[in-house]
């Protein structure tokens, strides 16, 4: 069976900034500084002055120094993505103390940071108007568009139908649907720091410092794109709108940073269109049979929490290369929890120091992640298969792209890899795109010096 669509079109902000449009992440930044008090007031946050006269609100506070709050530099506005994972999560807990009262404020700063984030860039992007006009470029109904900006620029100037354009991250017209953050903790805050019985271990006062670390990683938790969640969503919806990815044969991506937040985008797409792709491959579901979690002894549990928890308490170090701030009474705490501090035991009794098994816990990090990544998967595929009104799959089907396969009686197969057709604004994004291109195994792309040189061949 053969679908209508054979391009696909990846729509980055690039291409709302070549329509005039002030969609860059200074105007963003000049935004901010325009109605943040407005806005903190809206949400009843309060907010403080600082010597040079500049608002200070729990953004300052929680994504700069915690002591010393200051106007945030154009360099967390410019990365603005990236920049929210850039947590110091043992500065904010220096900061708050141990208390339980501190434990209480650390939480509610952190979550007025977070929604006053989302409220001004949500209100940034319905202040962006955008005039019709005639931009002479048309698209029949043979292209599809992946747009992970949130305006309808498509529709309002390239008389794009609707039906063929899907807002990865969401769109303007509704501000619970829209996206953006980075894409380093797609992980669930780690629950075994709160949960009772396990505190209980090592008692007392001591937890506190267990609950600070899983408010910041809550907090990276819910500042994360979810990239993988957003790729099965996104092959969900492309089904259901009659996209068949074995039928693509040409990819135009335009004005696309490739930034890392999106790296998994495009390692995704371009594995989906080469030939002999096994879409379960690409699919948690599939991995979480070859990983071998379940089922874990008590020893393996507490080594695997070990793990886990030894990632988190590095992410000052690792993540932000600055030396860990110490904490003796949570040393102690982990010396009474592991036996000993600054090392690691692993399941065969053997001892390393904690920076030699770093590479252990980020792999026990990662399998505890494609293990929720596979239940979320499978979620899908099953109302995927609710809205088909097909009852059972074969047992070997793991991915969304596979269950449509199926469901649809069978697509053609690919006999040729997808071409890419790639604008760049400057040779620091082209270097930036061959980086990317490189990592992802994609050696079939041309690369434009204008969005008007790669979409020429669509002018009227």
């Amino acid at each position: 069976m053969k679908g209508q669509y054979t391009k696909l079109f990846l729509i980055g902000n690039g291409f709302d900034r070549w329509q005039g449009l002030p969609t860059s992440y200074d105007n963003f930044r000049q935004y901010y500084f325009e109605h943040i008090l407005e806005i903190s007031k809206q949400l009843r946050i309060k907010t403080e002055v600082d010597k040079a006269g500049n608002i200070i609100t729990p953004v300052e506070k929680i994504f700069g120094d915690i002591f010393n709050p200051k106007k945030l530099p154009g360099e967390f506005f410019w990365n603005f993505e990236s920049s929210m994972a850039l947590l110091d999560d043992q500065n904010i807990a220096l900061y708050f103390g141990k208390s339980y009262k501190g434990v209480y404020q650390m939480q509610e700063t952190l979550n007025a940071a977070l929604e006053i984030l989302r409220k001004v860039f949500g209100d940034w992007i319905k202040s962006i108007s955008i005039e019709d006009k005639e931009t002479g470029y048309r698209f029949d109904d043979s292209c599809y568009f992946i747009n992970f900006n949130y305006t309808n620029t498509l529709e309002k100037r390239f008389q794009v139908d609707e039906r063929n354009v899907n807002y990865i991250h969401g769109d303007f017209s509704d501000a619970e649907s829209i996206v953006f953050g980075h894409s380093k903790h797609p992980e669930i805050a780690f629950p075994e720091l709160m949960e009772q019985k396990f505190i209980h271990r090592i008692g007392g006062d001591k937890s506190k410092r267990l609950r600070e670390l899983y408010l910041v990683e809550n907090a990276l938790y819910e500042t994360d794109k979810h990239v993988q969640d957003n790729i099965d969503d996104l092959c969900e919806f492309m089904t259901l709108d009659g996209v068949h990815i074995e039928d693509i044969t040409d990819i135009y991506v335009l004005g696309h940073s490739f930034g890392e937040p999106d790296f998994k985008y495009f390692e995704f797409l371009v594995k989906a269109t080469q030939v002999g792709v096994d879409f379960n491959k690409l699919s948690a579901l599939w991995q979480i049979r070859n990983i071998g979690i379940q089922n874990m002894s008590e020893a393996e549990l507490l080594e695997w929490i070990q793990l886990n928890i030894m990632y988190t308490t590095l992410h000052r170090k690792t993540k932000l290369q600055k030396e860990n701030i110490s904490f003796p009474k949570e040393e102690m705490m982990e010396k009474a929890l592991f036996g000993k501090t600054n090392v690691y035991t692993d399941g065969d009794g053997r001892v390393h120091k904690v920076e030699e098994a770093m590479q252990k816990a980020q792999d026990a990090v990662h399998k505890r992640f494609v293990m929720e990544q596979a239940a979320r998967t499978k979620e899908v595929i099953e109302e995927f298969c609710i809205l088909k009104q097909v009852k059972q799959l074969p047992g070997d089907c793991c991915s969304v792209l596979g269950a449509a396969d199926y469901i649809d009686g069978g697509h053609d197969k690919r006999i040729q890899n997808a071409k890419w057709h790639i604008s760049y604004f400057s040779d620091t994004d082209k270097e930036q795109i061959e980086r990317v291109m490189r990592r992802v195994g994609c050696t079939d792309y041309k690369l434009y010096q204008s969005i008007d040189e790669c979409i020429g061949t669509f002018r009227k």
